[in-house]
């Protein structure tokens, strides 16, 4: 059975408000992280239903803007405003309501909190960026931890995976097992992996990538978060796994659903 994960920015919201990621309790109406926490919960559940009607869209959008009307103006409030803003968005894309999405990103563009509007602006910015890179060839090209040189450009005529990933990441170390059976099944007909890893420490991440079965190369620049190639293609939630087509088109960043599937279909394609 195919499991239901978060994804990691689901994640890092939740944890933005608390350390358990658990349903929390009905918050008392004074309680402004209660509050936040119980709005969090409405939009878990709608990316776990996996659908939500207009009118669920709308009551859970209006508990956001009551929340702010609420709890006024603070930096704990202005945080937890940007996060569950994040989620709005964040299930919009999951359920693949591209509409709503765009519409919500240009009224978030231009919200009174200056939070708000700047994290909309990062995500319209990361949106056009995407765009730019389907309309041509991927460049990538760096020298991997082990000393291999890695260049995109040389791998057409095969399926890559760019895999932005780390070993601090739960999420990302879930769906190790499922890239490396990918790689397994898949690596002799023409399916090859890169990964980027965003971890501060080598030895970890050599260690976890030799323990694991992860034998292709990886990008490692021990920035975290300011991860030289990662940072370059606005990357800001893992794990991120991008696949690109024999023609060095960037296909899909949704490599995470039905990797093996997706991998096959782009092998037998011309």
């Amino acid at each position: 059975m195919k499991k239901i994960i978060l994804c990691s920015l689901l994640l890092s919201s939740l944890v933005a408000f608390s350390d358990d990621p658990t349903p929390a309790a009905a918050p008392a109406a004074s309680d402004e992280k209660a509050g936040a926490l119980a709005i969090r919960d409405v939009f878990v559940a709608m990316y776990k239903d996996g659908s939500a009607t207009p009118e669920q869209w709308n009551a859970a959008a209006a508990k956001i803007d009551d929340y702010q009307k609420q709890f006024g103006v603070t930096p704990q409030t202005t945080n937890n405003m940007v996060q569950l803003r994040k989620m709005e968005l964040a299930v919009a894309k999951k359920l693949g309501d591209q509409a709503r999405y765009d519409a919500l990103l240009q009224k978030l563009s231009t919200d009174p909190l200056p939070d708000v509007a700047a994290m909309a602006a990062d995500q319209i910015a990361m949106q056009k960026r995407m765009d730019d890179l389907k309309s041509k060839p991927m460049d990538l090209k760096f020298t991997a931890v082990d000393g291999t040189a890695v260049d995109l450009a040389n791998l057409r005529g095969k399926v890559v995976l760019v895999d932005f990933w780390a070993t601090w990441c739960p999420p990302c170390r879930e769906e190790v097992p499922n890239v490396v059976a990918a790689y397994k099944k898949y690596h002799d007909q023409g399916f090859e992996i890169v990964g980027v890893s965003l971890d501060q420490d080598k030895d970890k991440m050599l260690a976890y990538t030799k323990e694991n079965g992860m034998l292709w190369p990886q990008y490692f620049d021990g920035q975290g978060w300011g991860n030289s190639v990662s940072k370059g293609f606005g990357i800001n939630s893992i794990p991120a796994m991008w696949l690109v087509d024999k023609k060095g088109m960037l296909v899909t960043t949704n490599g995470r659903d039905d990797l093996a599937g997706q991998v096959e279909k782009m092998l037998a394609a011309p």
